[in-house]
This record gives structure tokens, C-alpha cells and sequence, in this order.
């Protein structure tokens, strides 16, 4: 089992996840008597908790440091500031722009309350970094001790994918009007950016968080605006190609020019 690390921590990701999310998925559905803001806690919290119980019980305890010093590595150049905070405000206006040439109307910008974006976005920051601290701060650089990027990309994507499967299944959630298809290849593209995005502030889990934050508040005002479900296929579209483009600059082996300098893991 101490060999295995990170199949154990997926394994209790998942467990203790879907202990939150499918009594809301069967509340949805009649079939749970009541819900809780209990269980969604649990549900995004999962990755972390998961990562710190095979921590505390296979490796050393020092390894908990270095599972949560990520969060406070800001070192890097403006870029990636602009990219982590900029890049689905592109991506959602290029995903628009397409939708229009295909026809579909462009929202209003006024349906959404702007003066929320920034409480918005902490809110969703607080809500996603512990995805991020399981995923990248645990996951991604054990398995990179061993596999190329772009296996762990499609490692990590389809099993990332599979991990929201609840939500998926929830009639109350807005996942659930996603096709699970444009939601695997949305998985596996964004597997690829976050390990770019990783690497190349040298194992920073705070540009990684920014980013998925970003994701879901970009998300959240589409939603608002009416056309979350039907801007999703172009945004998934925008998505892969960035991710496709990425893949040709670095090659399948590192997603990085130089290695980024990532905390050391000691799994003794």
C-alpha cells in the first residue's frame, strides 16, 4: 500500500466526495430525505482530505508542509498573473464570438451584477483551492516521478472527469445539462494547461487556483447570463485548442521548456 500512494489518495478522493455529493444527487432526485451545505463541503474537499489522511499515514509528516507551501509561491513573472486571472474572460469572449457566427445571440452584459465579480471570485477561490491542493499539490508530482505529461494528462483528465460524475447525475446542478462528452475532452484539455500552468511557475499552487477559480466565475456569469449550456460546446472548443497548441510547442514529455522546480516528495 505505501507503494501506491497515489492510487490511495484517488481512492479516498473519490470516497469521501461522493459521500457528500450523491445524498445531494438522490435528494434532487426524491430519493434522500434531506441536504446540507455539510455535504458540499465534503464533496470539494475531498481531494484535500485525501491527501493529507495518505500523508499522515504512509509518508513523513514533513510532507504536509510541503502538501500547502505551494499556495503562497507567487514568485513568477506578470505573465502568468495575466494569464491565470485573464485567460477565461478570453476564452468566454472568443466562445461568444463563435457562438454568434453560428448564430446564437450574444447575451447582455448588464444581466449580470459586476459589482459581485470580485466577492464572486474569492468565494470560488475559498471553494476550489482544495481541488487544486489534491490534484497538483499531491498528484501531479508523484506521478511525474514516473510518467511523461501527457499520460499523466490523460490520467488525471478522465479520472477528474469520472470524479464529477454526481454532479453530473444531479438535476439541481448545472452540470447536469453538459453532454458527458464535451465534459471529458473539457476535462483532459484542462488536465494539459494546469500541468503547464504548474511547471512552468515552478510547482506554484496559487497560479493553479487563481486559474480554476477563474474557471468557475467565468462559468458562473455565463450561467447568469442565459447561456451557460449553449456557449459550453465553444468554450470546451477555445479549451482544446489551446491545449492542442501546448502539446506541439513542448512535446508529450515535459509541458515546460525547463522543468519547473517543484517541492520535494519524500515518500519514505
Amino acid at each position: 500500500m505505501k507503494k501506491h500512494p497515489v492510487l490511495w489518495f484517488y481512492v479516498l478522493a473519490f470516497v469521501i466526495s461522493w459521500l457528500g455529493w450523491i445524498p445531494q444527487t438522490l435528494h434532487a432526485r426524491g430519493a434522500f430525505p434531506f441536504d446540507s451545505p455539510l455535504f458540499s463541503l465534503l464533496g470539494g474537499a475531498g481531494p484535500t482530505l485525501a491527501a493529507v489522511i495518505v500523508i499522515l499515514i504512509f509518508e513523513k509528516k514533513d510532507n504536509l508542509r510541503n502538501l500547502f507551501a505551494p499556495l503562497f509561491q507567487l514568485r513568477a513573472s506578470a505573465w502568468w498573473f495575466v494569464f491565470a486571472f485573464g485567460f477565461w474572460f478570453v476564452a468566454a469572449a472568443v466562445a461568444l464570438g463563435v457562438g454568434a457566427f453560428f448564430g446564437q445571440a450574444i447575451p447582455a452584459l448588464d444581466k449580470f451584477p459586476w459589482i459581485n465579480l470580485l466577492p464572486l471570485f474569492v468565494t470560488m477561490l475559498l471553494s476550489n483551492v482544495w481541488e487544486e491542493i489534491g490534484w497538483r499539490g499531491f498528484a501531479l508530482p508523484r506521478l511525474q516521478a514516473k510518467y511523461p505529461d501527457l499520460t499523466i494528462a490523460f490520467l488525471m483528465g478522465v479520472l477528474w472527469s469520472l470524479w464529477h460524475l454526481p454532479l453530473m447525475l444531479n438535476p439541481s446542478s448545472p452540470m447536469s445539462g453538459l453532454p458527458w462528452y464535451g465534459e471529458l475532452l473539457f476535462s483532459l484539455s484542462l488536465t494539459v494547461i494546469y500541468t503547464w500552468l504548474y511547471l512552468n511557475t515552478r510547482g506554484s499552487l496559487f497560479f493553479v487556483s487563481v486559474f480554476h477559480a477563474m474557471s468557475n466565475t467565468v462559468a458562473f456569469i455565463l450561467l447568469e447570463m442565459g447561456v451557460f449550456v449553449s456557449s459550453y460546446i465553444f468554450v470546451v472548443g477555445v479549451t482544446t485548442v489551446t491545449a492542442l497548441i501546448l502539446l506541439l510547442v513542448y512535446g508529450p514529455q515535459r509541458f515546460a521548456r525547463i522543468p519547473g522546480k517543484r517541492q520535494p516528495v519524500d515518500e519514505s
